[in-house]
């Protein structure tokens, strides 16, 4: 059975993503399990660009070794219909948890894998107003990423929506254009070149480096 959590709470980088996936939760051993293909997919590609943009412009790279990855449910069967706005009690117990841990550890870039992650956070820090969570498509998530990368403040807690399945999916090149707003732009090297520039920004207050 898949563990609930991995990593440091106490690091300033987290990773929210969607849930355990039903056929494989028995055979792996963390949310965002290395061995599943999708982590590289969502992830190891936009790693990728930010150690690069960041180990180029001041030889740090960023500490992947204890950042913390959760799951925003760990049964999927908890998820609530994509176009319903009431969540059933077991999701909002679910959400009371996350809100919970965030409120005592206080993550900086708190990383959310998809629309029904990124409403799911939404609601754990208390945002106004609630969503259905299929209102959040690439468009509206690219729109979300821009804003909140525009205003990202290293004294509170930034949730910063990225893309889940549909950017390796059959619909991939809609999602790069949709998320990133441009006709030919590359999803991975955008987001990741704005994570990266964030990180050097304020590299000194995120302590998030290989020492």
């Amino acid at each position: 059975m898949m563990e609930r959590e991995v990593g440091n709470r106490h690091f300033p980088l987290w990773l929210i993503g969607d849930s355990n996936p039903p056929q494989w939760q028995s055979f792996l051993k963390t949310p965002l399990d290395p061995r599943h293909p999708i982590r590289h997919n969502i992830w190891t590609a936009l790693l990728d660009v930010i150690q690069d943009k960041v180990y180029r412009a001041s030889r740090m790279r960023v500490d992947t070794s204890t950042i913390y990855i959760r799951n925003a449910v760990d049964d999927p069967t908890k998820k609530p219909a994509q176009t319903s706005n009431q969540w059933s009690k077991s999701a909002e117990t679910e959400i009371s948890g996350l809100e919970s841990l965030i409120k005592t550890h206080k993550p900086i870039m708190l990383f959310c894998f998809g629309a029904f992650t990124y409403e799911f956070v939404r609601r754990a820090i208390g945002e106004q107003e609630r969503r259905k969570y299929g209102y959040w498509g690439a468009r509206r998530l690219g729109d979300e990423f821009r804003y909140r990368i525009g205003k990202f403040d290293p004294n509170k807690t930034n949730i910063i929506p990225l893309l889940h399945r549909s950017i390796s999916g059959g619909k991939f090149i809609e999602s790069h254009k949709y998320f990133c707003g441009e006709e030919g732009v590359n999803y991975f090297e955008f987001v990741g070149g704005k994570i990266a520039d964030k990180m050097l920004q304020y590299s000194d207050q995120l302590h998030i480096w290989i020492e």
